[in-house]
């Protein structure tokens, strides 16, 4: 039996990602502390964008990448034009429009959320001021949205039948909780210039393996919790550590003995494994996907090296306290390259814990067509709520 390898290609898009790809704030790989301006500065550039002409990055594979996996152009090309090169603004504006059913999404549009789209025919580019796509052979891409991301963004497909298709987000808002934490050493809270020099370091290692992308899509077959457990903490909250500013907690927290079990929440390649990662300890990612991957921290030992396939429910590593840790337990963060979603929004509720989830609407999307209603998904049998 022979497998067709799927080819997966960046299609150039029309976007300004300055702000948020020079930014620690989406790009710290820990509970390292981070700032919510530049991400709301990003959002604010992708509102802008939507409604005046914006520059083109042109993002582009690297050849020189290792097998099955090439590497986001990070120094792309800026041509200042409103229709891309080669391209004259009115021949961008005779397009034909192309039947909305032609674009099929799946998931919830929401800040932080990560959206899987699906189109018909071949793409030549897609405008979508601060995104990026992956677009397979069978036109299928990720779509992920910040966590500031404004009420509503605009995409427009250009597909090489001449056709354009352009399609509207109406991106549900969130709150965010007050995440407080005491008791930390200080050094954690507020590092000196060697301990910072360090964590910058091992940032810009873990956003470089972000900035790639497998083309294996595994995300196709759904999410699973890597653990069983208490949620401590949520994405997007903001924290408070020694009464102290600590910037976003960009992750789910779960609260587990250590040495538990963790367990690949769909299958992927090992590309990251860390033993002492400033601030966030042991660390693992998985590439999931066309720029999907899941980060654990505070891990305290490894059952995978880098290179390892792994399927959905494979044991990669086990829960720790190493790093900034008050106790044990597993942060779970995942990535569409440079911007942070929501883990949570990808999974079936924890058992044992409260189905609604903080800052969001309670009744889920699974389904959604341009021109047509979204199709609400069955809401999730009403868990217990756990005593204190």
């Amino acid at each position: 039996m022979t497998t067709r390898r799927q080819r997966s290609t960046f299609v150039p898009l029309l976007v300004l990602l300055v702000s948020a790809c020079s930014s620690g704030a989406e790009s710290a790989p820990s509970d390292a502390p981070s700032s919510k301006s530049t991400e709301e500065a990003a959002a604010a550039t992708a509102a802008a964008a939507s409604a005046e002409p914006s520059a083109e990055v042109a993002a582009t594979a690297n050849s020189a990448a290792a097998p099955e996996t090439a590497a986001l152009a990070s120094d792309s090309a800026v041509v200042p034009a409103s229709a891309p090169p080669g391209t004259s603004a009115s021949a961008v504006a005779t397009e034909e429009k192309a039947d909305p059913s032609r674009l099929q999404l799946t998931g919830k549009v929401i800040q932080g959320g990560l959206l899987f789209a699906k189109v018909d025919g071949k793409v030549g580019r897609i405008d979508f001021p601060g995104h990026r796509a992956v677009v397979s052979d069978d036109g299928e891409f990720p779509i992920a949205f910040f966590r500031n991301a404004p009420k509503k963004e605009k995409m427009v497909i250009h597909f090489k039948d001449g056709s354009a298709l352009e399609h509207v987000f109406d991106v549900e808002q969130r709150t965010y909780e007050k995440d407080e934490i005491s008791g930390l050493p200080n050094q954690m809270v507020k590092p000196d210039a060697k301990m910072k020099r360090k964590i910058a370091e091992g940032e810009a290692r873990v956003d470089a393996v972000r900035m790639k992308y497998g083309l294996k899509n595994c995300y196709k077959d759904g999410f699973s919790w890597p653990v069983v457990g208490k949620i401590t903490s949520r994405y997007g909250q903001d924290r408070v550590l020694n009464d102290t500013d600590g910037g976003i907690h960009w992750g789910v927290d779960i609260a587990v003995p250590l040495g538990t079990p963790v367990k690949a929440p769909a299958c992927g390649k090992v590309v990251f494994v860390e033993s002492d990662m400033p601030l966030a300890g042991g660390t693992l990612v998985i590439d999931h996907g066309h720029g999907v991957t899941s980060t654990f921290i505070h891990l305290s030992g490894f059952k995978k090296k880098v290179g390892d396939e792994v399927s959905k429910g494979d044991i990669v590593a086990t829960s720790g306290k190493s790093g900034r840790a008050t106790g044990s337990h597993l942060h779970w963060a995942m990535n569409y390259f440079e911007i942070r979603v929501d883990p949570e929004l990808l999974v079936p509720p924890m058992p044992g814990q409260s189905t609604a989830l903080p800052g969001a609407s309670k009744q889920p999307v699974a389904k959604q067509s341009p021109g047509k209603p979204a199709v609400p998904a069955k809401a999730p049998a009403k868990q217990p709520t756990p005593k204190k």
